[in-house]
């Protein structure tokens, strides 16, 4: 639940990206500034307000679940990091569509579909061959697969059977973070794309 709040986290700012963008596109029309200033004062404004609010949420939700306190900076890290990737998904999404609506159902399929094939909903051995390949692509399996490993290192071989019945596998952080981090370079250089090329002002 935590790590899928994590997710929501951005979502209430698409519509008020997608309104900073039309007068954005106003004021880089008169050559006022370039587009990416628009997308630097997104990162340094927007989204720290959404990670301080992510961050609090983390803190308090731990506060309340009695674990061991060296399980924290495993929970905070990977959550924070999710969060980067779907604040960096929504910023693109709403980048390119034109308006409010269309930006929350163009974003709803691929939170839905990374959601689903998390290795709890959809477990990687259960799922069919030909979609397994989601889960290499899935930050919230990387995520859920991080967290999960770590905790059964600190609870020890009763833990154990979970790993196996979710087919999660330990020792893949370096993958983990190298298909996250790259998720949200990709995010924000599409974002920036964009802004610079799309949703032009009609003259």
């Amino acid at each position: 639940i935590l790590v899928t709040s994590c997710c929501f986290q951005s979502l209430g700012f698409m519509a008020q990206l997608v309104d900073e963008r039309l007068y954005m596109k106003y004021e880089t029309s008169e050559d006022l500034y370039s587009e990416w200033i628009m997308a630097l004062a997104n990162f340094c404004i927007d989204v720290p307000l959404a990670l301080l609010g992510a961050s609090l949420q983390i803190l308090i939700a731990f506060a309340f679940t009695g674990f061991p306190k060296e399980l924290f900076s495993t929970l905070l890290g990977w959550s924070l990091l999710i969060f980067f990737v779907y604040d960096s998904l929504f910023a693109c999404v709403a980048a390119y569509a034109p308006d409010v609506q269309l930006a929350q159902l163009s974003a709803t399929p691929l939170l839905t579909v990374f959601m689903l094939f998390n290795g709890f909903v959809v477990s990687k051995t259960g799922a069919p061959g030909w979609l397994r390949w989601i889960f290499e692509v899935s930050p919230n399996y990387y995520t859920l697969q991080s967290i999960t490993t770590r905790f059964a290192e600190v609870e020890g071989s009763s833990a154990n059977a979970i790993l196996e019945a979710f087919g999660y596998e330990s020792g893949r952080e370096t993958a983990a973070l190298t298909v996250m981090i790259s998720s949200i370079v990709l995010f924000r250089v599409l974002q920036f794309i964009g802004l610079k090329f799309f949703n032009q002002i009609q003259r």
